[in-house]
């Protein structure tokens, strides 16, 4: 799970109507899902066209220096720098080739949209804005209120949940988030541990 405090509900990328707060009782389990009637309104689909636009709603936030420095050590090692796909790469006849190289494009989208600095990653874009389009992702984003889960109560995020943006999140005691999947969570404030 990935947490940020740089964006705020006031955001117009963030905004829906009227969101919902969330309390969650002493021992409370409740699954967030866009699946959910309950729920699904909070919701809002994004269907990005770049990678630069998932970064925009699901990459790091403000990041320090020291961190950018330590990201640029561990992609200087990793298999992305030492190999680089064109678009065409992931149109070939071969079967075999052809899922490598989806396989590779599938790890730069993941490593440009996490990593601090997208600076050595730059040449992969035109390859993985290719991608993109051919599996045409969808993003589901929950905007909720404030989020107060109390002691002993848990709020799962279901896998399908990519991002949830709140006000403020209070957890109690052992009062947790699970994510069943990666997500990222914008509040102006969060208290607590995230599990």
């Amino acid at each position: 799970m990935t947490s940020s405090t740089n964006a705020s509900p006031g955001d117009p990328e963030a905004a829906t109507a009227q969101p919902q707060n969330l309390r969650l009782e002493a021992n409370e389990r409740l699954v967030v899902s866009p699946d959910s009637p309950r729920f699904a309104a909070g919701y809002r689909e994004v269907r990005p066209r770049s990678i630069d636009e998932v970064r925009k709603l699901l990459g790091p936030g403000n990041v320090p220096d020291s961190a950018l420095r330590a990201d640029h050590l561990r992609l200087r090692t990793n298999e992305l720098t030492k190999r680089l796909l064109r678009p065409e790469d992931l149109e070939v006849k071969d079967p075999i080739a052809r899922g490598e190289a989806r396989n590779l494009v599938y790890l730069a989208a993941r490593e440009y949209v996490h990593a601090a600095s997208t600076a050595t990653l730059k040449q992969w874009r035109p390859a993985i804005d290719r991608w993109l389009a051919d599996v045409r992702p969808i993003l589901h984003i929950f905007t909720a209120g404030d989020i107060d889960i109390a002691d002993g109560a848990t709020l799962t995020l279901s896998a399908n949940t990519q991002g949830l943006v709140a006000r403020r999140v209070r957890m109690h005691g052992s009062g947790r988030i699970v994510c069943l999947g990666n997500v990222k969570i914008s509040a102006v404030s969060v208290e607590g541990t995230p599990a």
